[in-house]
């Protein structure tokens, strides 16, 4: 039997809590209640924002531009139905609902005290504004139609308008065709350019070359350039936004109504705006206008939801699952159900006590923290698998309960004190990262290891005398739910699984070793190739699967059907400081696009001058020419015409109210795209990449960001410009940045606390050893894993473990300080045993092993409940972390006896 040693003060506490047991586990509860019911308000931040460090220029810059722009997160609704008439009915009944909305809104604010910010908050006023029909834009064009024609073209047309007017007066000859009949003088002559002497007979080439006498004087072909010209910024002439028509169907079958929200992406306020607008579409019955009509959402609100709503269900469904396996792997270890209890008590607090601290420190938790409760909780129960496993050895060995209580927290003080502190380590390692995906995780889960730790030592003895308590006084027919006495083999092993373990270790351990070593150095070979660049790049790999089948990405093609032609303005949003500002900055773009030695990513860069008929110059000029057009188009010219070309002509007259058009005069349409929140029109500009430039490659965010962010002007001035792809690329960089800073000092301080706690040079070689061996299997597996095996039987190939290399992302990376924590605490686990046997290796691991394997069966079970996950960083994350723990759990319960055994002192006067 093992010697008692460990700290006395413990035995006060043991007695303490073993005489109040019901205080005790009355108290945690109450506290894990309170803590729960704090959680409960927190707020889950899906948007990538959240995760970046503060101090990034990319996250200051894309901030900056948010402050002037307002929210700028949109919500689109889809409406399809076979019958157009009735989708476009459904989307005026749903602007009228929204209309009344906006309008309710803003009669709360308008009651507000000037000033009087939360006042104005409590308003809620969600909606910014949205655009359900285009018929202000198709008003816009047809109006000024004659503008958006090139100076070049209108001079063209004079010059065919006074052809037409001089052939069809007879002044000239239309040497396309036979000589025109019309009398000079029904024509007047003072408009007419000087007559000249016809041609009897013009050549082949002079008449193919001369301008044809078209009908209504050409200005029925002129009005069709006209509109064709427009048509191209105006596509919607139904005045709805609508599919384009196919041979399928003539009639468009979809429409969208785009709403643009007050409310940063990823936060509250968006999820209430979409509850609000699914709840209007509710009451308004799609079906009752189409019985095969659909409603969809897209866009950024929609995307975010989808995003949260996976990470969640996702999330609870992985912690239901796991829970369930974990619990009937507990019951068959310990075969008694009194062992749940015990063990998830503890662990439960802690999560509890670690979501409430997260709660009064940030308020929310961002994408990396919503399943971290499962992680705390899988983690967190290793500990009192220990203690409570220790307590049954005692007992086994016949030591009475309160002695055997008293003994389990002594002895395993030491190992449980180590594992918390290279757990809480590993967490807090993130801490000192910038980036907020990191150090979020990192402080929560410290705290919550922490507590775990913490709470074992008064709850787990507690729980003992309660339950044994309540057994005790079963009655009769309920005997059969008593514990059994805990019964170990001769050799002190729970079964004969771990007792072959403990001897094949200790009699072969070269055969582990040598295993052991080829494992490593196949890992190790794939290491320098894989960190020069193990970041994941490709987006698509992220997100949620389901939303590309049926959510917002689903409906996202039909919106870029809709919007993706026509007045839609594309590419990201940019700001200026100043309007005098805007042109510098599209010429700097564009040259520092110039410069990427890639190639060229930008297409164009649309200012709300691009939208107008050109400067007001060019303006000028174009009026000058449209007034020169209308008068000559007289009385006397337009009344020899027939009674169809006189409507054309009217059709095609240039308006005497055409003048020179400013921003202001841009429909609401357009220029409210232009304009800050404060009203200023014309600072906000946009640049869109070349067709062939995909965002789901981040080495692309990261070419845009150093293209377009925080722009330096000839003069020095510097812009604070950001986009999306800030973030992506501020994200990456990030990661770059604080990844290997975690894992350093992850490594570094387990490192340092297991020099500490080990009584010897051998133990601490052992276990750090051991903890390499994993750390080298997990990142070398993961770089392995796109390779496989391959084997050639008879010229056919096949390969056997193919699978995609599992790239880090800003999810699966806290895999590995986690698996540093317990690539420590499972192999110290081990050692320190051997040290209360005073070195005996084999007894050592017949009665630590089984709980290591049932600790690591709890943790793999977890994590492995996440690869099944449909948010992709998630399933990413539990691949890795499935990977890590088990070479973890090898290299303790395998490599590190065998090596112990090798490296045995030679005489019993050495310390173990």
């Amino acid at each position: 039997m093992e010697t008692r040693i460990g700290p006395h003060f413990a035995d006060g506490i043991v007695n303490a809590v073993s005489r109040s047991p019901w205080r005790t586990v009355l108290g945690a509860l109450l506290l894990m209640v309170s803590c729960l019911l704090v959680a409960s308000r927190l707020e889950l931040r899906t948007e990538l924002l959240e995760l970046l460090p503060r101090d990034s220029p990319g996250f200051k810059a894309y901030e900056h531009q948010s402050g002037r722009m307002g929210g700028g997160s949109g919500l689109t609704v889809i409406v399809a139905s076979p019958t157009p008439k009735a989708n476009e009915r459904f989307v005026d009944a749903l602007a009228e609902r929204l209309q009344e909305k906006v309008r309710q809104d803003g009669q709360c604010i308008a009651k507000c005290a000037p000033g009087d910010a939360a006042c104005v908050n409590s308003c809620a006023a969600l909606i910014s504004y949205f655009e359900a029909t285009s018929k202000d834009l198709h008003s816009y064009y047809a109006s000024n139609k004659w503008l958006y024609a090139s100076l070049p073209e209108l001079q063209k047309a004079e010059e065919d308008l006074d052809w037409n007017i001089a052939v069809q007066s007879g002044m000239v000859e239309d040497l396309s065709g036979p000589l025109a009949a019309s009398s000079s003088s029904d024509i007047d002559s003072a408009k007419l350019p000087t007559p000249v002497s016809p041609s009897p007979s013009p050549s082949p080439a002079l008449a193919a070359a001369a301008p044809q006498k078209n009908a209504a004087l050409g200005l029925r072909q002129m009005l069709a350039q006209w509109d064709a010209a427009t048509a191209k910024k105006d596509s919607y002439p139904t005045g709805y936004f609508s599919n384009p028509a196919s041979s399928e169907n003539a009639e468009s079958t979809q429409l969208a109504i785009r709403i643009v929200a007050n409310t940063s992406l990823g936060g509250a306020g968006g999820d209430r705006l979409l509850a609000e607008v699914m709840g209007m579409v509710a009451t308004l019955n799609p079906a009752s206008f189409d019985a095969q009509m659909e409603i969809g959402y897209t866009g950024d609100i929609a995307s975010a939801s989808d995003e949260k709503k996976a990470l969640i269900s996702e999330a609870a469904w992985a912690t239901i699952a796991a829970a369930l396996l974990i619990m009937a792997g507990l019951v068959l270890y310990y075969r008694s159900v009194w062992a749940l209890p015990i063990i998830f008590l503890p662990a439960v607090l802690g999560v509890s006590v670690a979501y409430a601290f997260a709660m009064a420190v940030f308020g929310y938790i961002n994408a990396s923290g919503a399943f971290l409760g499962a992680i705390i909780l899988g983690n967190g129960i290793n500990y009192p698998i220990v203690l409570l496993s220790r307590y049954q050895d005692f007992r086994a060995h016949g030591v009475p309960p309160e002695q055997a209580r008293r003994s389990a927290v002594a002895n395993a003080f030491r190992a449980e004190l180590v594992g918390a502190c290279v757990a809480a380590i590993a967490y807090g390692s993130l801490s000192v990262t910038r980036f907020r995906g990191f150090s979020q995780f990192g402080v929560i889960g410290f705290v919550g290891m922490l507590l775990v730790w913490i709470a074992i030592v008064p709850l787990v003895p507690a729980m003992l005398v309660l339950t044994e308590r309540m057994q005790a006084r079963l009655p009769t027919a309920l005997a059969w739910l008593r514990e059994r006495p805990v019964s170990v083999r001769e050799d002190g092993a729970r079964s004969g699984v771990i007792s072959w373990i403990a001897e094949a270790t200790t009699r072969r351990p070269k055969w582990f070793l040598g295993a052991g070593a080829v494992l490593f150095c196949c890992a190790a070979l794939q290491l320098p190739s894989y960190l020069r660049d193990p970041w994941e790049y490709n987006f698509d790999k992220l997100g949620s699967k389901n939303s590309q089948v049926t959510g917002a990405s689903f409906w996202m093609r039909a919106s870029l059907n809709i919007f993706g032609r026509g007045n839609n303005i594309a590419g990201a949003a940019m700001l200026a400081d100043n309007l005098e500002q805007v042109p510098k900055l599209k010429k700097q773009i564009l040259e520092n696009d110039a410069k990427d030695p890639q190639g060229k990513m930008l297409s164009e860069i649309t200012t709300i001058y691009d939208l107008l008929p050109g400067t007001p110059h060019e303006q000028q000029a174009k009026l000058e020419v449209l007034d020169s057009i209308r008068s000559k188009l007289t009385e006397r010219v337009v009344s020899q015409l027939s009674p169809q070309e006189q409507r054309d002509v009217a059709l095609a007259r240039p308006p005497e109210t055409l003048r020179v058009l400013s921003p202001q005069d841009l429909p609401a349409l357009i220029r409210r795209r232009f304009t800050e929140s404060n009203g200023t029109v014309g600072t906000v500009f946009y640049i869109a990449p070349l067709a062939n430039v995909f965002f789901t490659d981040g080495h692309n965010h990261l070419r845009m960001s150093a293209t377009i962010d925080n722009v330096t002007l000839p003069d020095g001035t510097q812009v604070m410009t950001a986009s999306r792809s800030s973030i992506f690329a501020e994200m990456l960089k990030s990661m770059r940045r604080d990844g290997p800073l975690a894992s350093g000092v992850a490594f570094g301080l387990v490192s340092v606390v297991v020099l500490l706690a080990s009584r010897s040079k051998r133990s601490a070689f052992a276990v750090l050893l051991s903890l390499l061996f994993g750390a080298t299997i997990l990142v070398g597996g993961a770089a392995f894993g796109s390779k496989g095996v391959a084997l050639n039987w008879g010229g056919h190939t096949s390969h056997f473990f193919q699978s995609e290399t599992i790239h880090i992302n800003y999810i699966n990376f806290i895999a590995i300080p986690i698996t540093l924590g317990i690539g420590c605490e499972y192999p110290f686990n081990i050692a320190d045993r051997v040290r209360l046997l005073g070195g005996d290796v084999a007894t050592a691991v017949k009665r630590s092993a089984g709980a290591v394997l049932l600790c690591s069966f709890s943790t793999v079970v977890g994590y492995g409940s996440m690869m099944y996950s449909d948010f992709q960083a998630l399933e990413s994350f539990g691949k890795l972390a499935v990977f890590g723990e088990l070479a973890c759990v090898f290299g303790a319960v395998f490599f590190l006896p065998s090596l112990l055994t090798v490296v045995a002192p030679k005489s019993k006067d050495e310390a173990i």
